[in-house]
């Protein structure tokens, strides 16, 4: 891992909670002011974004925690905890924003808001995209779920100015109702995007399985080694921004027990080497007859 990009990880929550907190002060008013119930759901919108930045900011530093004796794992698992939070405070404020704004449609009593929401929508939509930006690099680099999460915060919050953009102008020429139905898209948006990422985060808390086409890539290159007959199981759990990996090989058996060790071991160090997410790797292997059910002798082997 570079070390400008362990820099950047650590600076670009500050970053967006700073730009989040402006933008949403700068919405908030501008969107009362111009009387835009779409503009001041987005201000809302940007306003949580600054409460899941500082759980990204206290999870992150969590996660960065050394095991110890106290925690073998960890505290990798805080960042998926920080990230349901998050989400459970989204779903609440859609909720809230979706009642408001149908409640002011169904009053039937609506005026189009001041212009200065359409450009203010437009300051908003620039803003998010570099946030957003900055911290899906800094995400994906370190591998942080918690840091692609606020960066899809911000990705949703830019959709979601383009969607009071537009719903500002509509109203302005001659469609008032379209910018109260900004504010229920916007709304819509948000618990859509808390439900389904909120509900990632929790598989990963509870140790889903890294997705099939990961598992595969990492059977493929335990398969190169001419050792290895094949792989029984592989079981991946993630703690954080690490990845730890149990697995079981067959080999020929013909080999010993000392040889079954040191083709775990060099299996484990090329594993680690060569994928930097992984923060241990535990091999047991077994000896059997490939093609059959047969086995002629079964050895068991714990390399860590």
């Amino acid at each position: 891992m570079e070390e400008k990009c362990v820099k950047c990880a650590k600076t670009v929550p500050w970053m967006v909670l700073m730009g989040n907190l402006t933008l949403s002060l700068f919405q908030i008013y501008i969107g009362y002011m111009a009387k835009s119930k779409g503009l001041v759901a987005d201000g809302i919108h940007s306003g949580t974004d600054v409460v899941t930045t500082v759980m990204v900011i206290i999870t992150v530093a969590l996660s960065s925690h050394k095991d110890d004796k106290k925690y073998p794992w960890g505290l990798g698992k805080s960042e998926f905890l920080g990230a349901v939070f998050a989400y459970i405070l989204l779903l609440g404020i859609s909720i809230m924003i979706l009642f408001d704004a149908i409640k002011v449609i169904l009053s039937g009593v609506i005026h189009p808001p001041h212009m200065a929401a359409f450009f203010a929508a437009m300051v908003a939509i620039i803003a998010n995209y570099i946030l957003s930006s900055y911290g899906f690099c800094a995400g994906k680099k370190m591998n942080s779920p918690a840091l692609i999460a606020n960066a899809q915060e911000n990705r949703s919050d830019m959709l979601s100015s383009i969607a009071v953009l537009i719903g500002v102008f509509a109203a302005n020429i001659g469609f008032p109702i379209l910018d109260a139905l900004a504010a229920v898209l916007v709304g819509l948006m948000i618990g859509k995007s808390a439900v389904t990422l909120g509900l990632q985060a929790y598989k990963n808390l509870i140790d889903e399985s890294l997705p099939g086409e990961k598992e595969k890539v990492i059977e493929k290159a335990v398969l190169q080694y001419r050792e290895v007959k094949a792989v029984n199981f592989i079981h991946v759990r993630r703690v954080g921004q690490k990845a730890w990996i149990d697995m079981e090989i067959i080999i020929d058996p013909k080999r010993t027990v000392k040889e079954g060790h040191a083709i775990c071991r060099e299996i484990r160090q090329a594993l680690m080497r060569r994928y930097g997410q992984i923060k241990d790797v535990t091999i047991s292997f077994t000896c059997k007859e490939v093609p059959g059910v047969k086995g002629i002798k079964r050895e068991l082997s714990i390399a860590r």
